[in-house]
C-alpha cells in the first residue's frame, strides 16, 4: 500500500466491530430459530398430516360403508306401492363418498409434499450450516482483525501526538530563547 491513511474516526472502527459481534450474535440465534421453524413445518407434513388423513381416510371409507348399509336397508323396506324414494339415504351416501374421495386425495398429497418438503429441508439445512459455518469461522477472524486494526490506528495516533508535541516543544523553547535575548538586549 502507498499514501498516508486517510483514518477520520478510530471510534468509528471500534462501534463496528462491536457491531459485528453483534450481528454475529444475532444471526446464530437467527439461524437456530430458522432450523426449529422448519422442523416443526416438516413434522407437521411428515407426523401429524400423515396420521391424520389416513384416519380420516379410515372413518370415510367407515361413514361410506353405513350410508351403503342405510340405503339398501331403506331400499328394501320401500312397498313397491311406496313412493318413498330413499332421497335422504342417496345424498347421505353420496356426501360420505365425496369425503372419502377427499380425504384419499388429502392422502396422496401428504405423500407427494412428504418427499418434496423433507428434500428442500435438507438443502435448507445444508444452507444454514454453511451460514453456521462461515458464523463460527469468517466473523471471528473479521473481528478480531478490526480489533488488531484499532490497536495500530491507536498506537498511530499516539506515535503522532508525541510527534507534534516534540515538534511543538522545539518551537516554545525558540520563543523562550528569543525572550531572553531581547530581554538581555534591553538591560
Amino acid at each position: 500500500m502507498s499514501g498516508p491513511a486517510n483514518v477520520t474516526s478510530i471510534e468509528a472502527v471500534k462501534h463496528f466491530r462491536v457491531a459485528m459481534q453483534q450481528f454475529d450474535s444475532e444471526a446464530h440465534d437467527a439461524v437456530i430459530q430458522l432450523i426449529l421453524e422448519m422442523r416443526k413445518a416438516v413434522d407437521w407434513i411428515e407426523i401429524d398430516r400423515a396420521r391424520y388423513w389416513p384416519n380420516e381416510a379410515r372413518k370415510a371409507s367407515n361413514a361410506v360403508a353405513e350410508a351403503r348399509i342405510n340405503l339398501e336397508r331403506c331400499q328394501m323396506s320401500i312397498n313397491p306401492d311406496d313412493k318413498r324414494s330413499c332421497y335422504d339415504e342417496k345424498k347421505a351416501l353420496e356426501q360420505a363418498k365425496a369425503r372419502l374421495r377427499t380425504t384419499q386425495e388429502k392422502v396422496r398429497i401428504v405423500k407427494h409434499w412428504q418427499m418434496k418438503v423433507k428434500h428442500e429441508a435438507e438443502e435448507f439445512e445444508t444452507q444454514m450450516a454453511k451460514l453456521s459455518n462461515m458464523l463460527d469461522t469468517e466473523m471471528p477472524r473479521a473481528v478480531a482483525a478490526l480489533q488488531r486494526m484499532t490497536r495500530a490506528l491507536d498506537r498511530y495516533t499516539q506515535k503522532s501526538e508525541v510527534t507534534k508535541d516534540t515538534s511543538r516543544s522545539p518551537d516554545a523553547s525558540d520563543s523562550s530563547r528569543q525572550n531572553e535575548t531581547s530581554e538581555k538586549a534591553e538591560q
